[in-house]
């Protein structure tokens, strides 16, 4: 008949040898799944996902092994642990919460006058379109009412005379970057006061 504590110990021995594989094996694949997907061919096919999984299966393990909680424990603890109205709460009993919720009352009721006078202000100074004076000034620049209708007339005067759409664009260009036709500065040549 066997002895029983060697059975035992052979079953420990065994247990211990198996939980090593069972780390290294882990090890191995969180190193060398990523560089087997890194080889060529590069393409999303059976072999590329079983290395992902393989990558975050052996990751998950190690993880577990290292903090004794693996990365699935950890997500669950954090978004699926805890349900109802106070989720994300770290308040440790419902009275805290109560009282945390009084004092987040008050505090909107104090603040409830100036957020009042904020929203007076804005709506003094906003105007029919919906935007701020200095909002408008930076939106149009310096154009005036009926831009468009100046613009088109322009477009249709030029295309007209002979220009394309090219000849159009360009001049819009050097209107805004301040270029006269023939390529000068205008700024440069406002200073030296020849034209």
């Amino acid at each position: 008949m066997s002895n029983p504590n060697a059975n035992s110990d052979t079953t420990l021995r065994h247990s211990d040898d198996y939980l090593r594989f069972k780390r290294y094996a882990a090890i191995t694949f969180v190193v060398a799944a990523p560089v087997l997907i890194a080889l060529p061919p590069r393409k999303l096919d059976l072999y590329t996902i079983s290395l992902a999984s393989a990558f975050l299966f052996s990751a998950n393990h190690v993880v577990a092994d290292q903090t004794g909680r693996s990365i699935m424990e950890r997500l669950d603890a954090r978004f699926g642990g805890r349900k109802g109205p106070g989720m994300f709460s770290d308040l440790p009993t419902s009275r805290a919460e109560e009282v945390s919720q009084q004092i987040r009352l008050a505090r909107e009721a104090a603040r409830q006058p100036e957020l009042q006078r904020q929203r007076a202000q804005q709506g003094g100074e906003q105007d029919k379109g919906g935007l701020t004076d200095l909002g408008k000034k930076v939106w149009m620049g310096g154009e005036t009412e009926g831009w468009r209708e100046r613009r088109m007339e322009e477009e249709r005067k030029a295309l007209e005379e002979g220009k394309g759409y090219g000849d159009l664009i360009m001049d819009h260009i050097r209107d805004a970057i301040g270029m006269e036709k023939d390529g000068s500065d205008q700024s440069s040549t406002e200073k030296n006061g020849k034209p």
